[in-house]
């Protein structure tokens, strides 16, 4: 993992072409509900991270400041280097940008199999679960209050 590096990033950069591909490949791809996902409407707003072997994107993930409130989305790691902590490095990464921006709270939609990984960087469980419109698939809402 020492040669992962990471950086914000907009939607027009280089980068942003090989986002595209692994989030939908991550995201939607194993799950057979949405056929394409290429941007939406946050991606126009939002600062986008990227980790890096080289110049090949092996992670990503989003933060959009909505009023004070930070909303993360699309997170995302290559499975070649999954368990090396970079998911773990992109949140973290994120909270220091909420502090920067002066945010109150970062909140966030998992899947079920990820609550515990983002139990792990601080987030709690709100309200009960449920069935996302957009990948049919269920999910937690979770909350991170920045201190």
């Amino acid at each position: 993992m020492n040669d992962i590096t990471y950086k914000y990033t907009d939607y027009k950069s280089k980068e942003f072409e090989q986002v595209v591909e692994l989030r939908f490949n991550v995201l939607f791809a194993p799950y057979n509900k949405v056929e394409k996902y290429d941007y939406d409407e946050a991606d126009y707003i939002s600062s986008h991270l990227v980790a890096l072997d080289k110049d090949k994107v092996v992670g990503y993930s989003r933060i959009t400041n909505n009023n004070g409130e930070g909303k993360i989305t699309n997170v995302v790691v290559d499975s070649e280097y999954a368990q090396r902590g970079i998911g773990f490095e992109m949140m973290k990464k994120h909270i220091i940008k909420a502090k920067e921006c002066n945010m109150n709270y970062l909140h966030l939609n998992a899947r079920l199999d990820t609550i515990n990984f983002y139990k792990k960087v601080g987030f709690m469980s709100k309200d009960a679960t449920f069935l996302s419109e957009k990948s049919g698939l269920m999910l937690q809402k979770m909350y991170y209050k920045i201190s």
